[in-house]
């Protein structure tokens, strides 16, 4: 019986490998775990913007901003793809392409160069089957250090003809066996233009600040503190800077004027 010996030995080996093996994994995931937990709490999610229309998703269009800044060299096309790439983050809302508005405004004949009238906004907006259009101007444009930029934007809904209607949800409630006739029809949404405004110098300690907060969620490291950063280098990423700061302050005075609008509704009725 002392040849059995040998294979206990083995046996007993083999056992000892395994638990040695199990060992080693248990800690390359307890390992692989704690890392996930530890850079989890190291980075931020990015701000966000919340449409104050949700949970109803709304359509915009983007028209090319105009070019008020006294500076003859301005990417037009370039800052507004930058107002289209920071608007089609907001939650609730989508955002037409550019190149779609662009062809509407040449099939209708409107200068892209000038500044159209509220009415051609209007019939672009009507023609893309928009919720609403988001116009504005450049009113400062600096492209060196310190970058530079102002701009006002503008959020215009179409009336009329042009309007997109929805239905009044109060007439789905009314009560079996009533008249059709006496239904209501189709009702346009009221005027609710909202704009914002402002100039924002990379030299600003304000705007440094707000910088730090926004690139948070959006960089492995501080742009705002670093002189290499990308929010002090490029135009384009620090154009999306400027227009999320602009939009929170739309989308809090449409919130303002939703809220002001339900209450006269509620008062009248």
């Amino acid at each position: 019986m002392s040849h059995r010996y040998p294979d206990l030995r083995a046996s007993r080996g083999g056992m000892d490998r395994q638990f040695s093996l199990l060992s080693r994994l248990n800690r390359m995931v307890c390992l692989i775990l704690g890392m996930t937990v530890v850079g989890g709490c190291q980075y931020k999610m990015p701000t966000a913007l919340d449409s104050p229309w949700l949970p109803r998703q709304e359509v915009w269009a983007i028209a090319p901003l105009a070019n008020e800044s006294g500076v003859s060299h301005v990417d037009r096309l370039g800052v507004t793809d930058s107002l289209v790439l920071e608007t089609a983050s907001i939650n609730g809302i989508d955002v037409l392409p550019l190149n779609r508005t662009l062809e509407v405004m040449l099939a209708l004949d409107i200068g892209l160069d000038g500044i159209p009238t509220t009415s051609e906004y209007e019939q672009i907006c009507g023609v893309l089957g928009a919720d609403a259009i988001l116009v504005g101007t450049i009113m400062a444009y600096n492209p060196y250090q310190p970058l530079r930029l102002g701009s006002s934007i503008q959020l215009l809904r179409p009336q009329g003809r042009n309007a997109r209607v929805v239905m009044d949800p109060r007439s789905l409630t009314m009560a079996v066996g009533e008249e059709a006739s006496r239904l209501p029809g189709p009702v346009s949404r009221p005027p609710a233009p909202v704009q914002a405004s402002g100039i924002y110098d990379a030299e600003n300690h304000g705007v440094l600040i707000a910088m730090e907060a926004y690139s948070e969620g959006r960089s492995t490291q501080n742009l705002a503190r670093s002189d290499l950063g990308l929010y002090r280098l490029d135009m384009d990423d620090y154009a999306e800077f400027v227009f999320h700061q602009l939009l929170r302050r739309l989308l809090e005075e449409a919130g303002l004027n939703r809220s002001a609008g339900t209450a006269v509704a509620l008062a009248g009725s």
